[in-house]
């Protein structure tokens, strides 16, 4: 019987081998991990899966960002992507199911650079406009990936999963007005391992 499984899942997003660049170019670190969330759609008949789903990931700390230190600035770094996804249940044992799957879709990195101000505002007065320099860096991403579900009640799912994937963003980084460069650059690897729970409707 076909039936929509809304998944809800959180996370490690890691880029392992990425240089990451958010003062200057001669001033870089290699990989960072990220908390992340993510919302599935997925269509189910039989042992095939097809649907969507978007992820986003915040960056567990802060970097210091050059400018006087009287402002303390500090630049915070987001993820956010939108794909498209292939699944297959080849494994179905009693409660539980093995799949493997591919992905493919979009992603955007978002450098977003705040002075003291703007994290701690002297008064409560709304300005128009946002509180940060922010800098989009828009791209393809691809990936496969491997996960276990196991149906622990009536229409309700407990599973894990990890994936790869292979980010393909602009080979030279974008710069604001300010000097500040956008932190990735070129193909970067990423893996993701989770957990989630789904919820079951039948059609």
């Amino acid at each position: 019987m076909p039936f929509t499984q809304f998944t809800l899942g959180a996370g490690m997003l890691t880029l392992p081998a990425a240089d990451v660049c958010p003062v200057s170019l001669d001033r870089c670190e290699q990989g960072e991990t990220s908390l992340a969330f993510s919302l599935h759609n997925l269509y189910r008949y039989g042992a095939l899966g097809v649907g969507a789903g978007i992820i986003w990931a915040l960056d567990l700390s802060a970097d210091q960002a050059p400018g006087a230190g009287t402002l303390e600035r500090a630049h915070e770094r987001s993820y956010f992507l939108v794909e498209a996804e292939v699944r297959y249940y080849g494994i179905r044992y009693n409660t539980w199911e093995f799949w493997v799957g591919g992905t493919f879709g979009g992603v955007v990195v978002n450098d977003s650079w705040s002075v003291l101000a703007d994290r701690e505002p002297y008064a409560d007065t709304a300005f128009v406009g946002p509180r940060a320099a922010t800098l989009g860096t828009e791209g393809l991403a691809a990936g496969l990936g491997i996960g276990a579900e196991w149906t622990f009640a009536d229409n309700w799912s407990f599973g894990s999963q990890v994936r790869y994937a292979s980010w393909f963003l602009p080979g030279r980084q974008e710069r604001l007005p300010t000097g500040d460069l956008a932190s990735l650059k070129g193909r970067v690897d990423m893996i993701d391992i989770g957990v989630t729970i789904a919820y079951r409707i039948a059609l």
